[in-house]
């Protein structure tokens, strides 16, 4: 008979009010900013008052088509001012109010290729703008790669945009299962709802997960720790792929994965805005229900913004059965406030996310085993933007909370025996001057700081308690220099990490720091208009984590028994890119080879002894170099307007110079390729499609000695939607079949490879509306 097991789910219900303190605090400052904004009083020309300073100016025009018919509802944003409206129907718009500066402008419609023009604006202008068109969806603009904002085509940087369609159709539990079908990422999987990123065979700490550009910090150190971070509201999600050191310090010695939502509304000089977008999913695999509402609107220069998702997941199926134990609730939302005028901006963020995550255990070992996780995220950041006549000033303020506990049963739960509890507190400050001596030259200035106080509690002790503090500086310049296009940078880190005595450890109090020095180089050069060569070089850096320093004990999150080693210095690397990008009215294509050498590269070295007590195998941390290559490569080929077609090829390979061995959680080769058909528009029926894809991935011929390797597999999807006029409204809805035809395999990446398949066959239904 299956064991059973008490049913405990909506623990993941959210109390607002326990945090709301901290929101209102931040609005009151907001507030308080805004009041003390220097403005004057001017007369307009039907004698009526209204307040402006002399340094604001407008920005207009229109956007037109290459005819010159106009383009309606096209978007209009302003990045570095967090300014963004819409053209009307005679494709004109106005953005009133904006600060002297030297800025990116991104134009934006559907069916046509987006524009980043750059300007100063030291006076009202008119900038009147071509789209040409194109049947490829593009990002309009990058925000992570750079400081100064710029077309994916033009990133120095490898970058992946994951935006529209594409990551309407990726939501899933976990942000590594939303990236994984990006060339060149891969999800390091605990079940349904632990999912790390991992890039270019990185993951774990050597990856910086950002929200809205503020760090994350939640014991991503162990393997079963996935970021908190919701992506069923954002607007895009932009991925550096490589060293990303000079812009965000430790940690970005991969890459750096940020979820942007779009820009707060703005109703500056025009009618006052309210809107919204609701979703609601089902999928069969787990019975598992999801739902998300964005609601926005501004009045003048004021917008605000609220979010809440929510879904919840029974035990996954698998072609052989079900995974007892593998069920997970999560409920989070999102609350922002921003004012802009001729001073500059002010928003402040608030977000909590909470998750109660069930962990499948082996069963020959433990079949009745119900663990479960609780984890809580809160997250609270003021972000100023201060405009200084042709520079500006970003001040960025943040906070996060992550607290993690560890239940071997629910009676444990109810009974308040915690087997590991986890409390991380991140302060951050980043402070940044942006100098722009042209439209097509800038250099920005910046100093990062961050604190993390680490608290643990329960049965269990795996690392002692500390406080780290990091300091960092850099200088980073952009230049546009016709053909070519320049990118360089420099930082230098300092970081502090005390450590508390521990008994159970065998820790007296330590003290630790390390220093560093990063840089980068990017080379961009114009073939022609839709085609460049990129080259890149950078210098990243980690530092070790807590866990790798002081670990002495049993981890039952990897099944060993780890070691530290207090003396371990800082992971550096040097990464090499070259690609070939392409973008024109029906491709979209790029192609790139890289070469990751890292020195110090930390590890867990497996011993021949066993610890007595666990059974479980020994291993010391250990430094020694390795090196990672390979290579990425996408296409986006779309003869017709109705016909649309996708591949993607990506492989790395991975080396452990010390041991010259493979190194560890490297994923095989990997191919995709996916159809889709576009029908017309007819009455009711909006937008109708249909799309078929294949993945294949390949078996993995250099497994770690210690690792398995299963075999390869090849999966199929279907997809298919319309929309149904109703009203003002068009009602979307969507259908998708993931694993087709219900494939038994077991992904490289799965930390439950070993005893346990990967899910089935998937039907998930999604309907959504904008109102």
């Amino acid at each position: 008979m299956a064991p059973t097991r008490p049913v405990a789910r909506g623990g993941a219900v959210l109390i607002f009010v326990k945090t709301s303190g901290v929101f209102v605090m931040l609005s009151l400052l907001l507030l308080a900013a805004l009041s003390a904004a220097p403005s004057e009083v001017v007369a307009t020309s039907n004698d009526t008052m209204r307040v402006a300073s002399p340094a604001a100016w407008t920005l207009s025009g229109r956007v037109t088509d290459s005819t010159g018919a106009p383009i309606a509802n096209a978007r209009v944003v302003i990045e570095e001012a967090h300014r963004s409206t819409v053209t009307n129907a005679d494709g004109r718009y106005r953005l009133a109010e904006v600060p002297e500066g030297t800025y990116g402008v991104s134009f934006r419609a559907i069916g046509f290729r987006p524009r980043v023009v750059r300007l100063v604006l030291r006076e009202d202008r008119v900038a009147d703008v071509v789209l040409a068109p194109s049947l490829v969806e593009l990002a309009p603009i990058q925000t992570t790669a750079t400081p100064l904002a710029t077309s994916s085509l033009e990133s120095p940087q490898p970058l992946s945009v994951l935006q529209g369609e594409q990551l309407a159709a990726s939501q899933a539990a976990s942000l590594g299962a939303v990236l994984e079908g990006l060339p060149g990422l891969r999800n390091f999987s605990t079940g349904n709802g632990i999912g790390k990123p991992v890039i270019r065979g990185l993951t774990s700490n050597r990856v910086l997960v950002l929200d809205n550009g503020q760090r994350l910090e939640n014991q991503q150190w162990g393997d079963e720790h996935g970021p908190n971070v919701e992506t069923a509201t954002a607007e895009r999600i932009e991925v550096i792929r490589g060293p990303a050191s000079v812009l965000y310090g430790s940690d970005a010695l991969g890459g750096v994965i940020n979820v942007v939502p779009r820009e707060l509304p703005d109703a500056s000089g025009r009618r006052g805005i309210l809107r919204g977008t609701a979703s609601a999913t089902y999928g069969t695999n787990g019975q598992a229900p999801e739902g998300s509402l964005l609601v926005e609107g501004a009045s003048r220069g004021l917008g605000f913004r609220g979010t809440l998702t929510g879904r919840s997941s029974d035990d996954v199926s698998t072609p052989t059965g079900e995974l007892f134990n593998s069920g997970l609730d999560m409920l989070g939302g999102s609350a922002a406030l921003g004012t802009r005028g001729s001073w500059g901006s002010l928003t402040a963020t608030y977000t909590r996310r909470a998750e109660r995550l069930e962990i499948h255990e082996d069963p020959e070992e433990e079949p009745d085993a119900t663990k479960f996780q609780r984890v809580a995220a809160d997250r609270a950041m003021v972000t100023g933007n201060l405009s200084l006549g042709s520079s500006r000033l970003e001040v960025d303020l943040g906070f996060e909370q992550n607290r993690r506990r560890e239940y071997e049963s629910i009676e444990a739960e109810d009974e308040g025996e915690i087997e590991l509890g986890l409390l991380s507190k991140n302060y951050l400050a980043n402070v940044h001057l942006h100098f722009a001596a042209s439209a097509q030259s800038a250099v920005v200035i910046g100093v990062q700081g961050m604190r993390t106080d680490f608290e643990k509690f329960g049965e269990e002790t795996l690392i002692p308690g500390s406080r780290s503090d990091n300091v960092g500086v850099y200088a980073f310049q952009q230049a546009d220099l016709g053909r070519w296009q320049l990118s360089a940078g420099a930082r230098y880190d300092w970081r502090r990490l005390q450590s508390e005595a521990d008994d159970e450890l065998g820790l007296d109090t330590g003290e630790r720091t390390w220093n560093s020095v990063t840089g980068n180089l990017g080379l961009l050069y114009r073939l022609s208009d839709p085609m460049a060569v990129v080259v890149n070089l950078g210098r990243g850096f980690r530092a070790p984590s807590p866990f790798e320093l002081y670990s002495n004990g049993v981890h039952e999150g990897t099944i060993r028994f780890e070691i530290g080693d207090a003396t371990l210095d800082n992971e550096t690397s040097l990464n090499a890119d070259i690609a070939l990008r392409a973008q024109s009215r029906t491709l979209q294509m790029e192609v790139g080879a890289f070469v990751n050498s890292i020195d110090n590269y930390i590890y867990p070295d497996p011993t021949a002894d066993f610890d007595p007590e666990s059974g479980f195998r020994i291993y010391n941390v250990v430094q020694g170099d390795a090196r990672l290559a390979g290579f990425e490569g996408s296409l986006e080929y779309h003869p017709t307007s109705w016909l649309h077609l996708r591949g993607a090829a990506d492989y790395t390979r991975g080396t452990n110079r010390a041991t010259d061995q493979p190194l560890a959680f490297i994923a095989p080769f990997r191919l995709t390729g996916s159809v889709r058909l576009e029908g017309t528009s007819r009455g009711a029926l909006q937008a109708p499609y249909l799309s078929a894809g294949v993945e294949t991935n390949a078996k993995q011929g250099r497994p770690d000695p210690e690792d398995f390797a299963p075999e390869g597999y090849t999966l199929a999807n279907l997809g298919a939607g319309v929309g149904i006029a109703a009203g003002a409204q068009t009602i979307r809805f969507d259908l998708q079949v993931r694993n087709l035809f219900d494939a038994e395999y077991r992904s490289f990446l799965s930390r439950y490879k070993l005893y346990a398949n990967d899910p089935g066959r998937n039907v998930i239904v999604r309907m959504s509306v904008d109102f």
